[in-house]
């Protein structure tokens, strides 16, 4: 595992369970003026879905936009996220997460199947930073219930500390849940401080929300910054991505 962790496309399940550390191979990869728990911001998952499901052109559209500016910044379209996720959804939920009921605990709130969306992603790559911002238009009501539902996660239960077998190398994560507003109908975020080895930390926040039928994943990454700062800039990218799929519907 190389001292930038890296992003993989592989959403509930790669934040869920370790918050920004992944087995991929490459190193690429709020304004919160109320604090909301996550509980309070949950929708009903038994009523219809709002909102327009977005087409291919539309979804890549708005992740082109969100890191317009930022360094090295690649977008992947519709097209080439549909083998990923694919791929993903036969994924086994990572192993290795100890305690034993933390494990437990992330593959309940585990989604691996997002075949049932068109997708895009962003990724910005810098020295100081790494960025992923992902879009999701759920076309299938199934698979908006199951995020849905993994959303729920509102206690780690006492896995705010684990140990993540990964290489051959065990990697311990701090975790916390973060109670953020963020303009959706239901929403999570997660902070991850994680040791990088040689006396260094790698600092992650997760945020994760749902509007009708789309879903929408930011994640920042960082060595330098706390989670509070990193938790500032992720709710704004989710909240601008949510303008975005307004203002295309």
């Amino acid at each position: 595992m190389t001292k930038r962790l890296v992003f993989w496309a592989l959403p509930l399940a790669t934040s869920l369970a370790l918050a920004g550390c992944s087995a991929g191979s490459s190193d690429q990869v709020p304004n919160s003026s109320e604090s909301t728990s996550p509980s309070d911001q949950q929708g009903n998952a038994d009523e219809p879905a709002t909102g327009k499901t977005l087409d291919a052109a539309q979804v890549e559209n708005i992740a082109s936009k969100l890191l317009e500016g930022d360094p090295a910044v690649q977008v992947i379209g519709n097209e080439q996220m549909q083998p990923q996720l694919s791929a993903a959804k036969n994924a086994k939920v990572p192993d290795g997460i100890k305690p034993e009921k933390c494990a437990e605990l992330n593959a309940k709130y585990t989604v691996t199947d997002l075949t049932g969306s068109v997708a895009a992603t962003s990724t910005s790559s810098s020295e100081q930073m790494g960025k992923v911002v992902q879009i999701f238009s759920l076309t299938d009501e199934a698979t908006r219930k199951n995020v849905h539902d993994a959303l729920a996660l509102d206690d780690l239960e006492d896995c705010e500390t684990v140990t993540i077998e990964q290489g051959g190398q065990e990697v311990k994560a701090q975790r916390q849940i973060l109670p953020l507003a963020v303009k959706a109908e239901r929403s999570l975020s997660m902070s991850t401080i994680m040791d990088a080895g040689g006396g260094q930390t790698l600092s992650s926040v997760a945020v994760q929300a749902l509007d009708g039928n789309n879903f929408v994943l930011v994640t920042l990454q960082t060595g330098s910054m706390q989670p509070a700062e990193l938790a500032t800039q992720a709710v704004e990218l989710a909240d601008q991505a949510f303008d975005e799929i307004k203002a295309a519907q």
